[in-house]
Order: structure tokens, then C-alpha cells, then sequence
């Protein structure tokens, strides 16, 4: 009926959120030692599992991709990465490794284009679906 009528519940977007530290107790010096866990509501988590489940064809994302996808996350990230650092160390060669942490360029990211569809729209999303969105 979600989908149907286009509209969601105003509690859908409500959570809360959770500090978590980043460091021990005594070696946190600012609020970037900090990060925060939203907790949002199960019946919204349900929703989110069946728009994915029923619509997944219109979400397919890059094979190199493990965030935000159904069946992968970061331990298969560092098993890929893993995987491939053993190989050229077993054939003999050097590998260095450079990682960077990009989660502030995602608090930074244009929402209102994905928000008013344009990205979305591009992969021909149900408008029902876009409506919700």
C-alpha cells in the first residue's frame, strides 16, 4: 500500500542516534573521535529489505562495490584486497597500500540530485517509487 499510494508514514524518517567512540576513553580529543549510529525503526528496515528484494534490478551497482549492496560488505571488501596483496606477494613483487577514509566527502554529497531523481530517474525507477523516494 506504501508504493501503491506514494506516501510513507512521517515515523519512517525517525531515529535516533547513537554515539560511539572511535578511541579509548582517555585518548579522545574532539568530537571527530566520534562517530554516530542511527537507529531507525524496524518497520522501516523491513521496508527498505522489500523495496530492495522487489525492485533490486533498478539499484545494479559496479562489481568493485561493496557498501550499500545486497549480500556484501566490508569483510568482502578486505578479503578481495587481502586476496590480491597475497597474490603479488607470492609472485615476488612489493605492494604498498595507501587507504583513505571518505566518510566526510558523503556528508558533502548532493542529495537534492538524487533526492529529486535525476540519477534515479536515468535508470527508469517506477515513478510510485521515486514519489516515496
Amino acid at each position: 500500500m506504501l508504493i501503491k499510494t506514494s506516501r510513507i508514514p512521517a515515523s519512517f524518517g525517525a531515529s535516533y542516534t547513537v554515539p560511539i567512540l572511535k578511541c579509548s576513553v582517555k585518548t579522545c580529543l574532539s568530537v571527530d573521535d566520534i562517530r554516530g549510529i542511527s537507529i531507525s525503526p524496524v518497520i522501516s528496515k523491513l521496508f527498505e529489505m522489500a523495496i530492495l528484494d522487489r525492485y533490486s534490478d533498478y539499484f545494479k551497482t559496479s562489481d568493485h562495490q561493496f557498501g550499500f549492496k545486497k549480500y556484501f560488505g566490508c569483510t568482502d571488501a578486505i578479503y578481495s584486497v587481502k586476496n590480491v596483496i597475497e597474490k603479488f606477494v607470492s609472485n615476488g613483487s612489493t605492494v604498498n597500500v595507501c587507504t583513505l577514509d571518505l566518510s566526510k566527502a558523503f556528508d558533502h554529497m548532493k542529495h537534492y540530485a538524487l533526492l529529486t531523481g535525476i540519477k534515479l530517474m536515468d535508470r527508469k525507477l517506477p515513478i510510485q517509487l521515486l514519489t516515496i523516494f
